[in-house]
């Protein structure tokens, strides 16, 4: 596997090292992602941000429930490559459904991410799979039976009022 060498000021090694700390990843994992995303956008590709848990009301942001399922993820799979930008499609369909973080549980597989979440009074599991960046899978429990849908990630918002 080819290395490459980087050359930055000692500040800026420190503050990006402490800030992949916190997103769970390494400096190498770091610029991989950065450097696969590039080729597969055709240009600088994304950003990942840390916000501080809001300390006055105990808030947990998006973000960090996002990285402690990247670092559950890297734990129990002895696996640490996870492509977290195939999930940014994803996780932006559901902040446009305004769930507070207390209502939702994220699980990273190796192509797939499900949140668990409840939706104006009712619980959902959200599939999402790589393969298929356009289509989420809806799953629910009414009457001890299972209901899914299969919606386009555009659409959840109504899928899940239409449930």
């Amino acid at each position: 596997m080819p290395t490459i060498q980087v050359r930055t000021d000692d500040k800026t090694k420190n503050a990006s090292t402490a800030l992949f700390n916190k997103l769970g990843i390494t400096m190498s994992e770091a610029i991989n992602m950065f450097l696969r995303q590039s080729i597969m956008r055709g240009g600088i590709p994304f950003t990942l941000t840390v916000t501080e848990t809001n300390k006055a009301n105990n808030e947990t942001t998006e973000n960090e429930i996002l990285i402690d399922a990247i670092r559950h993820f890297k734990s129990v799979n002895g696996n640490s490559d996870y492509d977290i930008a195939k999930t940014t499609p994803f996780f932006q369909a559901i902040e446009n459904l305004g769930i507070t973080n207390e209502n939702m549980r994220i699980t990273l597989q190796e192509k797939a991410v499900k949140v668990r979440l409840n939706y104006k009074g009712k619980d959902y599991v959200i599939d999402y799979n790589f393969d298929e960046p356009e289509n989420v899978f809806i799953l629910t429990r009414k009457d001890n039976k299972l209901f899914v849908k299969d919606c386009n990630l555009n659409n959840i918002s109504k899928t899940l009022r239409n449930f």
